[in-house]
């Protein structure tokens, strides 16, 4: 009786025992699955967090690359005025009348007022008496004061028949001393005006000083 009972307690702590360990590796296994679930939802987090990084980082590299695609085309844009600038210049240089050169060095002597030039070839014929459409005419200028109290001109023709460039600048003397002379230093310009030839170039100088002026002239027509 005794041993029976022995036995049957010996099988009751050995069941126990199994009943210990399954319940043991039940409790390791559910460990295990709730590690595995927190370093997936981890994982799933920090990859979420990098796109969402990238993302936002997308954004402003692609705002710094349109402003400097914006700043390239202002300054091809600033480029591209200052060219054309520089063929307007260029366009303006190669429309100035060849004889300016020549005006300059006349009035860097004497006395002289503010010059314009008369390019309108109607007002030319009609002011001046002079008719630019002379075949010999192959380049002129005219220039005098706008103002009516200063009566102040220099005129230079260069033609390949220079008497007859000299006889039309003549005749603008003429028109200057007898009609257009109207006050009392207008008369003293116009009567001290001068007419003269150097080489294919005749002129003609209306100022205070124009000897001086025509001094200045010859040289520079010298100097070509």
């Amino acid at each position: 009786m005794k041993a029976t009972k022995i036995i049957a307690a010996i099988a009751a702590l050995s069941l126990t025992g199994v009943m210990l360990t399954a319940c043991g590796n039940n409790g390791g296994e559910a460990e295990t699955s709730t590690t595995t679930e927190v370093s997936a939802s981890e994982t799933t987090e920090s990859a979420e967090t990098t796109e969402s990084e990238a993302e936002t980082e997308a954004p402003a590299e692609s705002e710094d690359t349109a402003e400097t695609d914006a700043s390239e085309d202002t300054e091809e844009d600033v480029s591209d005025d200052t060219v054309e600038d520089e063929e307007v210049s260029d366009d303006e240089n190669a429309d100035a009348n060849p004889l300016k050169p020549l005006v300059d060095a006349a009035t860097s002597a004497g006395e002289w007022p503010d010059l314009d030039e008369v390019t309108d070839t109607e007002i030319i014929k009609d002011y001046f008496t002079i008719d630019v459409s002379d075949p010999s005419f192959e380049q002129y200028v005219f220039m005098m004061c706008p103002m009516s109290a200063n009566l102040s001109e220099v005129i230079i023709i260069k033609s390949t028949d220079v008497e007859a460039a000299k006889t039309a600048l003549e005749g603008r003397q003429k028109k200057a001393q007898e009609t257009d002379a109207f006050y009392p230093d207008d008369v003293e310009r116009a009567g001290s005006s001068i007419v003269g030839t150097e080489g294919d170039y005749a002129y003609f100088i209306m100022c205070f000083g124009a000897e001086d002026a025509e001094t200045a002239l010859v040289n520079a027509i010298k100097a070509l």
